[in-house]
């Protein structure tokens, strides 16, 4: 049963709340991006040039690979959190993560994982979509 002293604690804290600043960080990428499909749709219904609006899907994809990003970093912070609960990491109050390969297919925390996580294709999917609709609706004259 692992020992929890008071640098194991301060340390696991240390840890915790940079898990929490990539998941608040996340949320507000998701916020943005939201905003400009909001945008993006209203700005749609007026005499706006085409090519502009075509431009408009590239900060829902930039939002989207820095969403991906901020979700490998948060998952890699984690595996560092549970080596840390279980003994299995120095107390050195390190912040570096380096997660082993065969590790890192189990504790998802690679790109390819991340990029097909719930919480992103969930939420981008239909923002480009949207987007894309918008965009084909403009170029063909319906809107």
């Amino acid at each position: 049963m692992p020992v929890f002293d008071d640098k194991k604690i301060a340390y696991l804290g240390m840890v915790q709340s940079t898990i929490d600043r990539m998941s608040a960080n996340s949320a507000i990428l998701k916020g943005f991006a939201a905003t400009v499909v909001t945008g993006i749709s209203a700005i749609s219904f007026t005499d706006i040039n085409k090519w502009i609006l075509l431009l408009s899907i590239l900060p829902v994809i930039s939002f989207l690979s820095l969403d991906v990003y901020y979700l490998v970093l948060e998952r890699k912070f984690r595996y560092l959190y549970n080596c840390i609960r279980i003994d299995e990491h120095v107390l050195d109050f390190s912040m570096y993560v380096k997660v082993p390969e065969e590790v890192s297919c189990q504790s998802k925390t690679r790109l390819r994982d991340c990029f097909f996580s719930p919480s992103i294709w969930m939420f981008y999917t239909p923002a480009i979509l949207i987007v894309t609709t918008i965009i084909v609706m403009k170029w063909g004259g319906i809107i």
